[in-house]
């Protein structure tokens, strides 16, 4: 599991490349990370992330923030297609062009929920693929969640609804997917449960890497 300090790390890559002003936000172990705007509430931390959506933590871990940062313009690397070794890759690719999500964060999740095993089952009942809890399973109409095709297009079905539901924010959709919907909203932010934290962190880090 990755400390909540890599969480900062993961999000980093959400910056914006263009050239508006920001702020710098300085963590403990020397990370770092781009924001539109830092408030101190408490003993929080508060941070507007680009694009939308807001991160919190707890204010002890951070050590500076410098008001100005306009980060460096940097040339876009061309979109990389998932490997051919990918398992279910075809599955992937069918069902996210029908929901419209990212090939590459739903392959980041498989591998963080079960590796890519089809028979995974965890402590708490989620099976599959993409570890559906047995409502879950109910609510998206899934008979046999063992079976990759039918585990694959409602867990995917299911992470766009959390992304609409969180109006777009990744981090807090990835939460919701991980902790519950309920947890995110009475939180406003990715809820301070280090199991949640360190899964966001993961699969954000594992996107980078595709």
């Amino acid at each position: 599991m990755m400390k909540s300090g890599a969480l900062a790390v993961a999000l980093a890559f959400l910056c914006s490349s263009g050239l508006q002003a920001m702020e710098l936000v300085v963590f403990t172990g020397d990370k770092t990370l781009a924001v539109m705007s830092y408030e101190e509430r408490g003993g929080q931390a508060v941070m507007v992330l680009p694009g939308g959506g807001s991160l919190g933590c707890p204010k002890s871990r951070v050590l500076a923030h410098i008001d100005g940062y306009v980060p460096p313009p940097d040339d876009p690397e061309p979109e990389r297609p998932l490997p051919q070794s990918l398992p279910y890759r075809g599955l992937i690719a069918k069902y996210c062009q029908r929901y419209g999500m990212d090939c590459k964060l739903v392959a980041a999740v498989i591998k963080v929920e079960s590796n890519f095993n089809p028979r995974a089952v965890s402590p708490k009942g989620a099976q599959g693929l993409m570890q559906l809890m047995p409502q879950v399973q109910r609510d998206e109409g899934v008979r046999n969640a063992f079976d990759p095709e039918q585990n694959l297009k409602a867990g995917i079905r299911y992470l766009k609804k959390m992304l609409e539901a969180c109006q777009g924010d990744l981090g807090l959709a990835l939460a919701a997917y991980n902790a519950g919907l309920t947890r995110v909203k009475t939180a406003e932010t990715v809820p301070r449960i280090p199991e949640t934290e360190g899964y966001v962190a993961k699969i954000l880090v594992l996107v980078e890497q595709m």
